[in-house]
């Protein structure tokens, strides 16, 4: 690794229509970024996938800028500090480097609050597929906006998925009952062993039947990564005071023109319910908080995971796009090389 020179980045070449497509990025090489004062140099060795990465190659104002033509497509990732002029963070050590995207080495800012290092023996998987995003998302998501308590009832969209499967997980643990959405029975095998009552297949069966037959009385809180016909069906089965959380809309990312709303809004009224959108990244100072919770229910056996993992900057399309076709189960990762270990480098 001391010799590598290169930098490789797969750059966004125009904006997609649809889905991700091999024609609308690039793969080019450049220099290794200098390691400044304060700063560590990082190998990435894992990408993550996750389905706002679709979200931020489309014009338009969001709550972070649209990637620009010509840049790394932006992504969380994970890898080893191959170089380190900070002096709390040694070489060797596993460092999640904000959003450094799809590129083989970064070079960031050790202070930053999004960057975040780790002993060189940690457990990297469990970090990516848990504790990344997925830890505060599900969990403030669950407990500050949907206000869950002991006996709830909740229902989980995208069940299957990394935030989903995290979510199921926080939501029984903390006392509620849950019932999973997913889009294959694989996955709703998975989802009902990580303790959900039950899982609809929402491709094989008739959603509004299933949770009309499964929660009469309706849902306590309802946290979604869907959007569309999904949270229109769902908006019909709140119990009285209910929380609906937002997290996404991975149905409509890929969609041209504006979806349309949901028919089923006015429920919201009828049950003097709320619905609230969401960003874990608003909870960054109290990260440690969830990160904290999810590594002692690991410890009781109380938190699993499972990592798809694909192989190769020429992954990263189909990667990104089995979120959207649903041929992933819990957290999609492309790695880019073998784990080189904690160095020498």
């Amino acid at each position: 690794m001391a010799g590598e020179r290169v930098n490789r980045q797969l750059v966004l070449r125009r904006r997609p229509r649809g889905m991700l497509t091999t024609e609308d990025v690039e793969l080019v090489e450049g220099p290794v970024p200098e390691c400044g004062d304060g700063q560590v140099l990082v190998r990435q060795v894992y990408l993550q996938m996750d389905a706002a990465v679709r979200s931020w190659l489309d014009e338009g104002h969001g709550y972070l800028p649209a990637v620009e033509i010509g840049e790394p497509v932006r992504s969380g990732g994970m890898g080893r500090v191959i170089e380190s002029r900070h002096p709390d963070i040694p070489v060797g050590a596993w460092c999640a480097a904000g959003l450094p995207g799809w590129q083989d080495h970064v070079a960031v800012d050790g202070d930053s609050p999004i960057v975040n290092h780790f002993p060189a023996d940690w457990d990297a998987l469990f970090q990516l597929a848990v504790i990344s995003s997925p830890a505060a998302t599900a969990y403030f998501g669950l407990t500050d906006v949907g206000e869950l308590s002991a006996g709830d009832s909740v229902l989980i969209s995208a069940a299957g998925g990394s935030t989903g499967a995290v979510a199921v997980q926080v939501a029984r643990n903390l006392g509620a009952s849950v019932v999973g959405i997913a889009g294959t029975d694989e996955k709703c095998r998975w989802v009902e062993s990580l303790g959900a009552e039950a899982c609809v297949n929402r491709r094989t069966e008739d959603l509004a039947a299933r949770l009309r037959e499964l929660r009469p009385q309706g849902f306590d809180v309802y946290f979604d990564s869907v959007g569309g016909e999904v949270l229109d069906i769902a908006l019909r089965r709140l119990a009285p005071g209910a929380r609906v959380v937002i997290v996404g809309a991975i149905s409509m990312y890929n969609a041209s023109g504006r979806p349309p709303g949901p028919s089923n809004y006015l429920n919201l009224i009828n049950t003097q319910a709320k619905m609230v959108g969401f960003q874990g990244l608003s909870y960054v100072d109290r990260y440690p908080e969830a990160w904290d919770l999810m590594w002692r229910w690991k410890a009781e056996g109380k938190m699993e995971y499972k990592a798809d993992v694909a192989r190769g900057f020429e992954s990263c399309v189909d990667q990104l796009n089995s979120l959207f076709t649903g041929a992933n189960t819990g957290k999609a990762l492309v790695q880019l090389i073998d784990d080189p270990g904690p160095g020498p480098y």
